[in-house]
């Protein structure tokens, strides 16, 4: 009896170079540096909505402090490069209205350039009818139709996390190819207030949510690890959960929770908000191969999240091509560097 497999002779050889090749840069480029840098410049907006009550107050303003501490010290962002608008602004912070965010929306439009990143966060409530959902502003509140506008003319790359209750609509409403959206709940009737957006903040510098154990923290693994916070929550608590976090980032506004499978998370899985420092060595031209072993990982990641957008023979040309000479540059870094 013939079994088919559905592979030739030729293109099973092809694929066993790849896979050698794979884990060759894998291997190699890991022992060269701590792991993969990020693209770009990182930019980020904490948005605070209106808490509504006192208690609420407090604990967004917490939540918004945490987070500016974790960039600012853990991620390393430039200090111009982080925004935030609150409810009640300190010094180097706007209010958050919708005018002053439309405003900073407008100017990083003109300033990101494609390879550049945009985090937004916001916290505070949710609300509207799930065909105009809201996040609650200081003044006129914002729609997801009203966001998505403000959003799209960002030529960067755009992670948005509305943390807020019933913010289901924003998932679908915000969702493009290669953007990564997260919403705190996975129906507009989940509608009390969220405890994800502390487990999301927590997530980002726990050592155990780092589920590959490359030193990294990607926004799939925060999303994965908030959401067994949650759920531990309500658990410790004797509560039924009033809420479940969603993913999307194919662009269908469809998404997934952390415990199912399907096609989302690709690209959060490779979006990061922390930037890894190159090594330092003495010899200039080992040095420029460092770069160029940075320079092709990004390639490769970029490449990566871009292969749902891409027919399968051109994603594995150019994954072949960048991958082979990945692992050539890194076996040359070893070799000058003294690695075994």
């Amino acid at each position: 009896m013939t079994v088919r497999t559905g592979i030739t002779t030729r293109g099973f050889a092809r694929a066993l170079v790849l896979g050698a090749a794979v884990w060759a840069a894998t291997a190699l480029a890991g022992e060269a540096r701590p792991g993969p840098v990020a693209e770009g410049a990182r930019y980020a907006i904490i948005m605070q909505g209106a808490s509504g009550e006192p208690q609420y107050a407090a604990m967004h303003r917490g939540w918004v402090d945490s987070l500016a501490t974790i960039l600012r010290e853990r991620f390393k962002f430039d200090a111009s490069n982080l925004f935030l608008l609150t409810e009640q602004p300190k010094p180097g912070e706007e209010r958050g209205t919708a005018e002053n965010l439309r405003a900073l929306v407008a100017r990083l439009a003109q300033q990101l350039k494609s390879d550049d990143l945009l985090f937004v966060m916001l916290i505070g409530h949710g609300g509207g009818e799930p065909q105009n959902a809201k996040f609650n502003m200081i003044g006129p509140d914002l729609t997801a139709a009203e966001w998505k506008a403000m959003l799209d003319p960002i030529p960067g790359r755009v992670a948005i996390v509305d943390s807020t209750s019933a913010s289901f609509p924003f998932l679908a409403g915000l969702a493009a190819p290669g953007r990564v959206v997260i919403t705190a709940t996975s129906s507009h009737a989940q509608r009390y207030h969220t405890v994800f957006p502390d487990a999301f903040i927590k997530a980002l510098s726990a050592t155990e949510a780092d589920a590959d154990k490359n030193g990294r923290i990607s926004l799939l693994e925060a999303f994965t690890h908030a959401s067994r916070l949650v759920g531990l929550h309500y658990e410790q608590n004797g509560t039924m959960s009033t809420e479940r976090a969603v993913l999307d980032d194919t662009g269908d506004g469809v998404g997934r929770d952390a415990a199912s499978t399907g096609p989302d998370g690709v690209v959060a899985g490779l979006t990061y908000l922390d930037v890894v420092e190159l090594p330092k060595v003495a010899d200039p031209e080992v040095q420029q191969m460092i770069v160029r072993q940075q320079t092709l990982t990004e390639q490769v990641d970029e490449l990566r999240r871009r292969r749902p957008s891409m027919l399968p023979a051109q994603f594995d040309r150019e994954f072949e091509a960048l991958i082979v000479e990945l692992a050539l540059v890194s076996r040359e870094v070893r070799r000058r560097t003294g690695g075994s």
